[in-house]
């Protein structure tokens, strides 16, 4: 029961923090065709609304929790 309430918080405490700060990912790639060699690095950033997600079901993790617990 306790499990629940600290998974939830830190779920949303996540889901806080990419919505407020946004988080990307790089991705490194190489690509060879012979004698040419070529390295590609690209940038994703994580939907907001993934946060908001995050967020939400997080209360829903903590309600769940404190609702057992009774």
């Amino acid at each position: 029961m306790k499990l629940l309430i600290i998974t939830g918080v830190l779920l949303a405490a996540l889901g806080a923090f990419i919505v407020v700060k946004g988080v990307s990912v790089l991705s490194t790639g190489t690509v060879n065709f012979g004698p040419i060699h070529s390295t590609v690095h690209e940038a994703h950033t994580v939907p907001r609304v993934i946060g908001w997600v995050g967020i939400v079901g997080g209360v829903l993790v903590v309600v769940a929790g404190l609702r057992r617990k009774r």
